[in-house]
């Protein structure tokens, strides 16, 4: 039995602090926001005395600070589904929350030293593993215990990206991957459930050779990277799990989800993901190593960033006690990131190019902050805990 506060313990804290997705949502859009504007603006040739900025600063910003707050958000708040017990809240939450946001700032402003935003923020991902794997060890969870080890890679990954110049590349590239992985864990999951339960029609048995070739390629991958072994193979573990997701999506009644955009923008978001590792293929085995800046892209503008705006708007629904109908322009929004991974793959880096990708990427999770920041910061609408 979910083990749910006092009713009075519940109503004193701020809507903000009752769930972690709420923050970690709600601080991740705006932040994503922020920083790309930032990069843009360093692009553009405009100074912007005082800050860190750079390729490795917008890398880091996208990956551990926008995607790993969105992880860490949808992972401690999933905890609570898979274990019955309850989420982080109120204190716990401020501190977690407090721990991201000032290693933010701390990369942020170029005088203060990099060992101290690194400690704030593997601290964010180690608390983090700690409080989920708390509650997953006392209910022996074990299908979802992967999510420790996850979480303590972010931490080490996040040092070695900014304090291990020569491994500075590669950690970039295993957590795109690492964030890329977990997607088709947790995609295979719940997009097909999503997809069945629309319709109210029976979900489709899992095939378990795509399903353990797929959570085994995606490990191998890792390592592969990970250890720097020869390209070529890098390239055919991404064929196979290319053909590998492209079997499992092609599963989950695609030719149903038109008229929902709830459905079709998790859909669309995780055929980048195939499309990201086919034009890895070619990258990686030397066919066409001109491929590999667009591959990367499909990764992280079209997987993550769409899955993500589209997971965290379902989510936030759900979860905040509304019905799951999409608010009036997010169809937009889901389109306008569509349209970002789209010129960020095959338009840039040319300047317009650039410019058309961080515009759609600003329109769709401008209007998610529009629409899910109210509902973020309000209690939840049918009164329940959370």
């Amino acid at each position: 039995m979910l083990q749910i506060m006092d009713r009075e313990r519940e109503q004193s804290l701020l809507p903000l602090w009752r769930m972690p997705f709420r923050p970690m949502f709600l601080g991740a859009a705006i932040w994503s926001c922020i920083a790309l504007c930032l990069w843009l603006a360093q692009l553009r040739g405009i100074s912007l005395p005082g800050l860190r900025g750079g390729v490795t600063w917008h890398a880091h910003e996208m990956l551990f600070g926008f995607a790993g707050a969105v992880v860490v958000g949808f992972i401690t708040t999933a905890m609570q589904t898979w274990t019955g017990l309850r989420a982080p809240t109120g204190r716990s939450l401020i501190a977690l929350s407090a721990l991201w946001l000032a290693a933010r700032l701390g990369y942020a402003f170029a005088s203060v030293p990099l060992w101290l935003p690194v400690v704030l923020e593997s601290g964010f991902f180690l608390v983090a593993a700690a409080l989920t794997g708390r509650r997953i060890l006392a209910v022996r969870q074990w299908r979802n215990l992967f999510v420790i080890p996850a979480l303590i890679a972010f931490a080490a990954l996040a040092a070695a990206h900014w304090l291990l110049p020569g491994w500075q590349r590669s950690a970039g590239l295993v957590t795109l991957l690492l964030v890329t992985g977990l997607i088709t864990v947790f995609g295979g999951r719940v997009i097909p459930f999503f997809t069945a339960r629309r319709f109210q029609l029976p979900q489709r048995d899992k095939i378990a050779a795509l399903e353990i070739g797929s959570h085994i390629s995606v490990l191998a991958l890792l390592l592969t990277v990970g250890l720097n072994l020869p390209k070529p193979l890098w390239g055919w573990l991404a064929l196979a799990l290319g053909l590998l997701q492209l079997a499992r999506c092609w599963r989950w009644r695609p030719s149903l989800i038109w008229r929902e955009p709830l459905l079709w923008s998790l859909h669309l978001s995780y055929w980048f993901i195939v499309l990201g590792f086919l034009m890895a293929f070619l990258a990686w085995t030397g066919i066409a190593p001109g491929l590999e800046g667009g591959a990367l892209h499909a990764f992280a503008v079209g997987g993550i960033g769409g899955m993500i705006l589209a997971m965290i708007s379902r989510v936030t629904l759900g979860h905040t006690g509304r019905t799951l109908k999409c608010p009036r322009l997010m169809p937009l929004a889901f389109a306008a990131l569509v349209l970002a991974a789209l010129a960020r793959i095959f338009w840039a880096p040319a300047a317009n190019g650039l410019l058309a990708a961080v515009c759609g990427w600003l329109l769709g999770y401008g209007l998610y902050l529009y629409y899910y920041a109210p509902m973020l910061m309000a209690p939840r609408a049918d009164g329940q805990a959370g």
